[in-house]
């Protein structure tokens, strides 16, 4: 993503036309962002026109030393957490103060013949039907990179409840990719 200078200035000064070309450059990657985190689409771009809100409220604020595309999406991302946050209570949370245990040990053919044919538009459909917190930690550790100490203080929760996430939304995929992939394998 190469954001022109020029665009940028015209948008800090409120140019209506400079906004909706910074919108059309950033759509697809704020939204391939938000659709992470979001239950379907119409949700994601509600997110996303709330990120791009506050993108544009902060403009004056981004450092033209770093990578635009790095500014943005740590505001998509901080965003759609605060959103979450602030719908926490609707979602069901479990607290977990002991140690995950190990993942389950499957048989190889069963491990070989799931991740051999899988697509990433079918991995993130099973992410999809994940619980909303479970998908949110599970997004934040294995996709973009948290650790479980960051996870906890962005989503007021433990550090145990975080890694607890994690360890059931994988236990989760990796139950629904097998059950498909044997369910694929009988017809």
């Amino acid at each position: 993503m190469n954001i022109d200078q020029h665009l940028i200035t015209q948008c800090i000064k409120g140019d209506r036309k400079a906004q909706l070309r910074l919108y059309d450059q950033c759509y697809s990657y704020m939204m391939s962002i938000c659709i992470r985190y979001c239950k379907d689409k119409h949700e994601a771009g509600s997110r996303l026109n709330l990120s791009f809100l506050k993108v544009l409220q902060n403009l004056d604020q981004f450092d033209h030393s770093g990578s635009f595309k790095a500014w943005i999406s740590k505001i998509t991302l901080r965003s759609i957490i605060d959103e979450f946050r602030a719908q926490q209570r609707h979602y069901k949370q479990h607290v977990y103060y002991g140690q995950p245990s190990q993942d389950i040990d499957w048989p190889e053919e069963e491990v070989i013949h799931t991740t051999s044919d899988i697509d990433i538009d079918h991995i993130m459909s099973v992410i999809n039907r994940l619980s909303p917190m479970d998908k949110q930690v599970f997004n934040l550790f294995a996709i973009d990179g948290y650790g479980h100490k960051d996870i906890a203080a962005m989503l007021n929760i433990s550090e145990g409840t975080s890694k607890w996430h994690v360890h059931e939304a994988r236990k989760k995929v990796r139950e629904a990719l097998v059950k498909e992939s044997k369910t694929a394998s009988l017809k």
